[in-house]
């Protein structure tokens, strides 16, 4: 999973920072930031269950510009182009991802001037079995 984790990160950093399940508690927020995390991992079963992995991924992006979208939609749109048809593989495994339904939120923040976006996706993993 952490290869998981550092793959995904690879992809959004250049974007905009970014930080597995929470921002750092002890530092101060620097926006824009984004924050990556897997909150299921669900066994493929057809597949056998042994061989893969179903990932639901949710992408949290937040600003803090008020009324001014631009800068978190920019970003928003920039991440989704990454990573809505990615695929990648290795000697270990396999990663595919896609757009999960309903692909973009926009859930709001108690704050009033934070922004917040939410992308979902599906990542299945297919691992390579060894001989």
């Amino acid at each position: 999973m952490l290869e998981l984790y550092a793959l995904i990160n690879s992809k959004i950093e250049p974007i905009c920072s970014c930080y597995v399940d929470h921002y750092p508690e002890k530092e101060k927020k620097v926006y824009p930031y984004t924050e990556i995390r897997f909150p299921s991992v669900l066994p493929n079963d057809f597949c056998d269950g042994d061989l893969s992995d179903l990932n639901l991924l949710e992408i949290d992006i937040w600003d803090d510009k008020g009324t001014d979208i631009t800068g978190i939609e920019q970003i928003t749109n920039a991440v989704h182009k990454e990573l809505k048809r990615f695929r990648f593989g290795d000697e270990a495994l396999y990663v595919s991802i896609s757009a999960n339904t309903p692909s973009r939120l926009s859930p709001p923040d108690p704050e009033i001037h934070i922004q917040r976006r939410q992308l979902r996706y599906i990542v299945t993993v297919y691992y390579k079995q060894g001989e």
